[in-house]
Order: structure tokens, then sequence, then C-alpha cells
């Protein structure tokens, strides 16, 4: 299995050598059950969803209901912010073959930054209630999160030109946080994999920033990662069973 630049150690391995403030990032141990929460981190292009719905599957032959909430960054407040960003010329639309992105630049702009990293803190924990605790706590729903609080900070990293410094702003640390308390599970891929799959990446220059930001935060906070350029699909399959215990 190829998986980031080394193969995946055994659960109890990584138990042993993980220091006690890593420890709640490991995988979690015991039986699958409903109410847990599952986080695929990635940029686009890499298989987060194709993994999720396999999960899915591991789930329902468990007896487990499931839902997948997609959660990179919710937008209900950032909407206003984003429009009042396009009138300033600090965030453009780029389009490529039916596909859409918006690319924000806030280097050099402080109060803009806080203003919409707020929004977006807001929107996120927002969502969260709605995708995330509202399904998981009252109909008993085990929950794939289909991205999460890490990949927006990587967003925020790469819109306030901070990179990982953007965890030492307020939202950043509230954001943090939440990301922490569940860990998650980096599928990636090298760029040209990435275009080749998502050819609109190719409008990002900051693409190979955006891998950088993920793999710090990875091995910087101890997250599971696989690269699915590298990886067969059924061997990603398999990685990610046994990284949240569903294998």
């Amino acid at each position: 299995m190829a998986v980031d630049a080394h193969p995946m150690p055994s659960r109890d391995h990584r138990k042993a050598e993980t220091s006690a403030n890593e420890r709640s990032f490991l995988p979690r141990s015991g039986r699958p059950r409903p109410g847990s929460i599952y986080a695929i981190i990635g940029p686009d292009g890499a298989g987060k969803t194709t993994i999720a719905l396999d999960m899915v599957n591991r789930l329902l032959r468990r007896g487990i209901r499931t839902r997948i909430s997609w959660m990179r960054s919710p937008r209900i407040v950032t909407l206003a912010v984003i429009g009042d960003l396009r009138l300033a010329r600090l965030a453009k639309t780029v389009r490529l073959g039916g596909h859409d992105d918006v690319h924000i630049d806030l280097r050099g702009h402080p109060v803009l930054l806080h203003l919409y990293a707020w929004s977006i803190t807001f929107d996120y924990f927002l969502g969260y209630f709605g995708k995330v605790t509202v399904p998981r706590r009252f109909l008993r729903r085990a929950i794939i999160c289909d991205r999460f609080a890490w990949d927006t900070l990587v967003d925020l990293g790469l819109t306030s030109g901070l990179d990982e410094g953007f965890l030492d702003m307020p939202q950043g640390q509230i954001l943090l946080s939440l990301a922490k308390k569940h860990g998650g599970l980096l599928v990636t891929a090298s760029p040209e994999e990435l275009v080749r799959r998502k050819p609109i990446l190719s409008l990002d220059p900051r693409l190979p920033r955006r891998l950088r930001l993920y793999h710090e935060f990875a091995r910087r906070f101890g997250l599971g990662t696989i690269d699915s350029g590298n990886t067969p699909e059924s061997v990603s399959f398999a990685q990610a069973a046994e990284y949240f215990g569903l294998s």
C-alpha cells in the first residue's frame, strides 16, 4: 500500500510511539456505533467521496445507518461577504469545463480578512449543527464528513497568505479545536494526478501550497494519509476501513 511517503503502521504500534498530545487523533478503538463521526479530508479530485461511499456500505453491513455530509465551508453569511469582495476585486470566479471555483486573496487586507474569517467560522458551526449534530444526536446516524474543518483551515491559510500561520488567529484556533476533536483521514495525490482528474485545478496557482498545507497538518496533528494516486482503489478502501476501525 502506498500511503504518503511511508506505510501506515498498525494502530497498536502508533499508540506506542504517539505522544500524549496526539493520542486523540488516533483511530477510534472499539466497535463502530451510531453517532460516530468520520472525517475525510483532502483536495478536490483526490477520491474522498468514493471512499466515503465504500464506508457507507461497510457501516450498513453492521446495521448502522449513515449520512454523508459535505463540510468544506457552508456559506450563508459568507455569501454577502464574498459579494463585497467581488466588488473590491479581491475575489474572482474561474470556470473550466462546466466547473467553477472562487479564488480569494486577502493578503494585505487585515480588516477584510478578519471579517471573512469570522463569517466562515460562524457559517461553519451553523452548518456543523445542521449537518452533523442534528442527524447524529436525534436520528442516531453515523456521520461521514466529506471534507471537514481541516479543509476550511487550508482554504483560510491560503486566502490569508499566512498558510499554517492562520492557526494563530482566533478563528484558526476555534476551527482547529473542532478539527482536533474528530481527527481525520487525508486523501491526496500528486498535483499532476489531481489536475488530470479535475482540470479546473490547473487554474489555481496555489495548488502546490495547498498540498503542502494538507501534509503539514497531517504531520503535525497525526492524521492518517492515503495517496490515492499511487494506491489502487480497493487498497484505498481497505486502508480507510482499517484507519477508522471498519475492516
